[in-house]
Formats: C-alpha cells, sequence, structure tokens
C-alpha cells in the first residue's frame, strides 16, 4: 500500500470521527450554572431572612458566621442542619425535592429569635 493511499484513508476515517462527534455534540445542552446564595449568620439572626431555591435543581449555599457564637443552618422538614463555627464560612449543595415554604432556624438561638424562612419553588 503506498503511502499516499494510506494517508487518504487516514483522512476518511478522522473526518468519520469528527462529523460523528459533531453529532454527539450538537445534541447535548448547555450545563446550567449551579446558583449560588450567601446567608450571613451573626449573633442571633440570619441575614437575609428569606431565601428561595428552586424546587429539585441544586443550589449552592454560602453559610458565612460573622458572630462569636457557634450557629446553625437548620431547616428540620428537609433535612438541611449544618453548624458552623465563629468567623467560619461553610459551603454546601442542597436541592430539595419539595416546594413550600419551611421554617429557618439555628437550633442554639431559635429562642433568642434566630429564625428564618427556606422558599423552595
Amino acid at each position: 500500500m503506498s503511502v499516499l493511499k494510506w494517508l487518504a484513508g487516514l483522512s476518511v476515517v478522522m473526518a468519520l470521527l469528527v462529523v460523528g462527534s459533531l453529532g454527539v455534540f450538537a445534541g447535548t445542552q448547555p450545563l446550567e450554572p449551579i446558583q449560588k446564595i450567601e446567608v450571613e449568620m451573626n449573633d442571633d439572626y440570619f441575614n437575609p431572612k428569606a431565601i428561595t431555591i428552586p424546587n429539585g435543581k441544586p443550589i449552592v449555599l454560602v453559610l458565612r458566621n460573622n458572630g462569636v457564637k457557634e450557629h446553625t443552618f437548620t431547616v428540620e422538614k428537609l433535612g438541611i442542619d449544618y453548624e458552623v463555627k465563629p468567623k467560619q464560612i461553610k459551603i454546601v449543595t442542597v436541592a430539595p425535592k419539595t416546594s413550600g415554604t419551611y421554617e429557618l432556624i439555628c437550633r442554639y438561638h431559635s429562642k433568642e429569635g434566630m429564625k428564618g424562612q427556606v422558599i423552595v419553588k
């Protein structure tokens, strides 16, 4: 087999691979960026007091404890419970699958008014 025929055959194979892979990529959807919500936890309050999370889609929560006490980000009915030490940042991903409005509390300071809401829709 001559080098010229071999190169021609290789060119045909490469062209088929490129065309085939274009067909594969043409049918894919671009990835949707994951949304991020920052929640400040300070001594006895959340900021913002209410957050909205899309139903069934992953979302990144950046939990920033700016206080001097340890706090929790707790939504009991959604099974969400994270402890955050003073001056610590905790980054978590959640994807609740049940729409509704849920109570957000700090397990340690809810009696002092450290409450909020998580709205899933």
